[in-house]
């Protein structure tokens, strides 16, 4: 498994889901995810992402309407299925204490493609 870590925060500026998922483009564009969030920011954005938890699988474009423009997931995990009828997921996104992302992945095309939309991500924390 190929893990990739991305700092949450540059200076004062979080990297929030929208903005890691519209960064991450045609690699997650028309994925199907299942959320297990265990805390969201207050805020509406946050109530709007939790709103999501009751849906088996959300939609790439759906969740990043609901965490526009802030949203913020503190701790939580997102399993990225190619459709909704896939039984594996190809990509795991997981907020680790609202300071980093870890991206799993197993294939080394996508994995590759992780490291050239974030080239400033590590493969270590």
């Amino acid at each position: 498994m190929n893990h990739i870590y991305v700092r949450a925060w540059r200076s004062d500026h979080y990297i929030g889901l929208a903005e890691l998922l519209t960064t991450l483009g045609r690699i997650t564009a028309e994925a199907s995810w299942e959320l297990q969030l265990d805390e969201v920011a207050p805020g509406p954005a946050g109530s709007e992402i939790e709103a999501l938890t009751q849906r088996e699988r959300v939609h790439t474009r759906e969740l990043i309407l609901a965490a526009f423009p802030d949203g913020q997931i503190i701790d939580g995990e997102l399993r990225g299925y190619t459709d909704d009828t896939a039984t594996e997921p190809y990509i795991i996104v997981r907020a680790v204490d609202s300071t980093d992302w870890d991206i799993e992945c197993e294939d080394p095309k996508v994995y590759e493609a992780l490291k050239i939309a974030l080239p400033e991500s590590s493969d270590a924390i």
